[in-house]
């Protein structure tokens, strides 16, 4: 098969999105099919960058709407030309925004099959960054060029969009509004954890699409030589006695790290080894910081900044537990590299996640920081709990490897095809 993947997220970004491109590519390939990628170049001056196989990039405006996102700009009459030569079969989109709308309108004039995958909460995303509501106005305001709407979608275009007094609440609507409609166009749509399955599934009221829970496989990262993880703690000043509670990930104000200060000066109260370690950067980062100074336990707290990908299996080596407050996410690849790494949880969205299992190999936590750290607590303070919750965790995280995870999409794709063409 020949496919496009559509997203308005991707290299030099990191982030969740951008890991699950380059998995889904990488192991579509290996099952023999031509990939491509659609995304945003970072620049209008397209003729600047190097050439990428099967990557076709779009110009853009960095930081439209908030620092991490891409406008991009472009003709799609003129784009559908270059797409409609490419005789894709299936497209696939990862995000409802530009890109992955021109993805849409691509399998609408194409005829190809159309895939869409959930992954980003932006209904909870928008309380964070009310900033981005011009441009989900802005995306709503494009379906019309994107497809064939009915009637009754012009009557929910314009019910969604009657002005709300609280804009958090009119771009939460609107969300829930949207996304339906565009789903309902599609072959199928997947998405990642039960979380999201529910949620989407609540949002079916008007329109009906198919949902499959496909969690985004993923293998284990290397690990280190004892050397690595020796040279690792020293740069950190990890002493062998320290009990290291883990977060990885971006450093953002949506993820919820607020719960963490708080919540490991408690915990020290209990165990003076323990220190919290963040891996990872952004926007929030100075404010966490900040945090940590005033917090009285600031020396119990280190901040890596990003670390490469490929490299992290020093940190997950490093930890006794990993603690993940985010109430955003919708599948939380972090938390499968430290299932893989044997890590037990503490985590308080119950449902993120099929690698994580209340009572199995972590603790769910109330969203509060009494509640976080006396779940830490309950887990250092017992050695046979945390090496019979960190073996589940490797086995849970067995069940869901990039190939296997890749071949369920597959099929997808394959049942799409074979629907599309009995209906011939």
């Amino acid at each position: 098969m020949r496919i496009g993947l559509f997203t308005d997220s991707y290299h030099p970004q990191v982030n969740g999105i951008v890991f699950v491109v380059d998995i889904t590519k990488k192991h579509l390939e290996a099952m023999g099919h031509e990939v491509f990628i659609f995304c945003p170049a970072e620049t209008v001056r397209l003729s600047k960058l190097p050439p990428e196989k099967n990557v076709i990039r779009f110009r853009s405006i960095k930081g439209a709407w908030f620092d991490d996102y891409n406008m991009s700009v472009y003709f799609p009459a003129r784009e559908m030309l270059k797409i409609k030569k490419m005789n894709l079969d299936v497209i696939q989109f990862f995000t409802p925004s530009q890109i992955g709308l021109l993805g849409v309108y691509s399998a609408q004039k194409t005829g190809a099959v159309l895939v869409a995958q959930h992954s980003t909460d932006l209904a909870q995303f928008i309380h964070h960054y009310p900033a981005v509501v011009p441009g989900i106005l802005l995306i709503g305001l494009g379906l019309p060029g994107t497809f064939m709407l009915k009637g009754k979608d012009i009557r929910e275009l314009v019910k969604i969009y009657k002005p709300r007094a609280i804009i958090t609440k009119w771009g939460q609507d609107i969300i829930e509004g949207l996304l339906p409609i565009v789903y309902s166009k599609c072959d199928a749509v997947v998405v990642l954890s039960r979380k999201s399955e529910k949620q989407l599934a609540s949002w079916r009221r008007e329109y009906w699409y198919d949902l499959t829970t496909i969690p985004t496989g993923v293998d284990a990262l290397p690990k280190p030589t004892k050397a690595e993880l020796a040279s690792f703690k020293r740069h950190y000043d990890i002493a062998e006695t320290d009990e290291v509670v883990l977060y990885a990930g971006r450093l953002s104000a949506e993820k919820n790290l607020d719960v963490l200060i708080p919540a490991i000066k408690n915990v020290i109260k209990k165990r003076p080894n323990a220190r919290l370690l963040l891996v990872g950067d952004w926007e929030y980062r100075p404010t966490l910081e900040e945090a940590a100074l005033a917090s009285g336990v600031g020396d119990r707290i280190t901040f890596t900044g990003s670390l490469r990908r490929e490299k992290l299996g020093v940190a997950y080596a490093a930890a006794d537990l990993f603690v993940f407050p985010s109430l955003t996410d919708t599948q939380g690849l972090v938390l499968h590299e430290a299932a893989h790494a044997g890590l037990p949880f503490v985590i308080i969205d119950k449902e993120v996640s099929e690698v994580v299992i209340e009572g199995e190999n972590g603790l769910i936590a109330k969203n509060n920081a009494k509640s976080v750290s006396e779940c830490i607590v309950r887990i250092l303070d017992d050695s046979k709990l945390r090496e019979r919750y960190g073996k589940r965790s490797h086995e849970l995280a067995s069940l869901y490897g990039e190939f296997s995870q890749t071949k369920k999409l597959e099929e997808i794709y394959k049942e799409a095809l074979a629907r599309r063409n009995s209906n011939k």
